[in-house]
């Protein structure tokens, strides 16, 4: 990889003291919608919401350069900068965003002219390894937030020119956030990074290019940037205690050497009132083993009065986000019996298959699966409609056929078509109370091929 020149001060180590009192460094090159920035109020103003950040400091004390006006160059250096000017969905809350790097955040809008773009600082933190360079910490102080925040979140994408080129390799940058300390370790053998808490990515995953799934890297999401690579608009979410107070520690680092720079564009830093089970990152599996959906309570499997469609309500359960819940399902049917059945009888009946279908549902919102219904199934369901008339037919055949047997003489053999008529008769009343059957609905989640299966009554029209 090509090293850039750069400068840093010579004792690197982790400051985390409040930083007061720098300027904003300005940048007049004409196409320039990023103002690199060295102080720390400044960066937590423009990713923080309203109320959210009571201070912020710079693990780093970074010394950083002025653009110099005489120059079309955009050549202002610092590793961190504000925008208010759209990039890849930001900003997110209010007019402004901040962005964090590697290298040189100036460089962020500039046109993707070359695949090694970056800035090297060649700073080392031995503590975290002897592979990781130009590391750019921010600690937020968050202020305690109200009785009902239980989750703390913020909204951004991560940034690299090692897209991808390096995936797979030792250059191997990443975005980490942790409440508490920013304890972070990479083997500077085999690159594994170890982040206690880390809940930039959900369970399993890591912001960098070489994940999968959610959290991916692709050159579309980078476009409009400098940026070879880009993941998608992402939420990093964490439980908290409600009421208490907060500190968040944003990381970014070069792995391997000090050359092209990753970024994180990070906004809307923010505290929500959400249900517990949604207060998470998406994960490389969303639904976490699960099928990911849920029945809405209180709703209920309809069948269409044609028989053309059978809808399934069901609630989508990642938290909010732009992601959403892809699922199939596979109906039957399992008329009511017109007479007592044993549970293990009713297991043996035979299912009819009802309808078949797929959904896609936005994430924390409720939809519907609808499944167009197959000809066996509207044929199973029209006969059980039928049966308790079908039945009452049979006791009267059977009755007519006694009137003659009577008329015959054959009393005795009169009295036993009665008698069948009137059981037949009964289960007709009996059938004609119960449900029409039973709907089974087999769920499955095609991204991890879990399924799921529910039991439905459904009512006798």
């Amino acid at each position: 990889m090509t090293v850039f020149g750069g400068r840093c001060k010579s004792a690197p180590g982790i400051l985390l003291a409040a930083v007061a009192g720098f300027s904003l460094l300005a940048t007049t090159a004409a196409n320039a919608v990023v103002t690199p920035t060295d102080d720390s109020p400044t960066l937590a103003g423009a990713v923080a919401a309203p109320g959210t950040v009571a201070s912020a400091s710079q693990g780093f004390d970074y010394v950083c350069e002025v653009d110099d006006p005489a120059t079309p160059e955009d050549d202002a250096v610092c590793p961190s900068g504000v925008s208010d000017s759209p990039i890849g969905g930001f900003p997110r809350e209010g007019g402004t965003y901040g962005i964090l790097t590697t290298g040189n955040a100036a460089l962020a809008d500039d046109a993707n002219t070359s695949p090694s773009t970056g800035y090297g600082w060649f700073t080392d933190n031995p503590a975290m390894g002897t592979s990781v360079h130009d590391w750019n910490t921010y600690r937020f102080d968050l202020v305690a937030s109200g009785a009902a925040s239980n989750c703390l979140a913020f909204d951004f994408r991560f940034y690299s020119d090692e897209f991808p080129e390096f995936v797979g390799s030792q250059f191997n940058d990443a975005f980490i956030a942790q409440l508490g300390s920013p304890a972070i370790t990479v083997d500077p053998t085999t690159g594994v990074i170890t982040a206690p808490g880390n809940f930039a990515a959900g369970a399993g995953d890591m912001i960098s290019v070489n994940e999968s799934g959610p959290s991916a890297t692709s050159a579309e999401a980078a476009l409009g940037t400098t940026y070879d690579g880009a993941t998608t608009l992402l939420t990093a979410r964490a439980p908290v205690t409600p009421g208490a107070p907060n500190s968040l520690f944003l990381t970014i680092f070069d792995q391997g050497d000090s050359a092209y720079d990753s970024a994180a564009f990070i906004d809307n830093i923010r505290y929500e009132s959400i249900d517990p089970k949604k207060c998470k990152s998406i994960a490389l599996d969303p639904a976490e083993g699960t099928i990911g959906v849920s029945p809405v309570p209180g709703s209920k499997v309809k069948l269409s009065k044609d028989l053309s469609t059978l809808t399934f309500p069901v609630s989508c359960n990642l938290p909010p986000s732009s992601f959403s819940c892809t699922v199939t399902a596979a109906a039957g049917f399992i008329p009511t019996p017109g007479r007592n059945t044993s549970p293990r009888d009713m297991a043996m009946l035979a299912t009819t298959p009802l309808a078949s279908g797929s959904a896609t549902i936005p994430a924390d919102t409720n939809g519907a699966i609808t499944m167009k219904t197959t000809k066996a199934g509207v044929k199973a369901v029209k006969a059980a409609i039928k049966k308790p008339a079908k039945l009452k037919a049979q006791a009267k055949q059977l009755l007519k056929k006694a009137k003659i047997l009577r008329a015959q003489g054959k009393i005795a053999k009169a009295k036993e078509l009665e008698a069948k008529a009137a059981k037949l008769i009964k289960r007709a009343k009996k059938l004609a109370r119960k449900p029409l059957g039973v709907i089974k609905t087999t769920i499955t989640n095609p991204a991890n091929g879990i399924s799921q299966s529910f039991k439905t009554t459904l009512k006798r029209p």
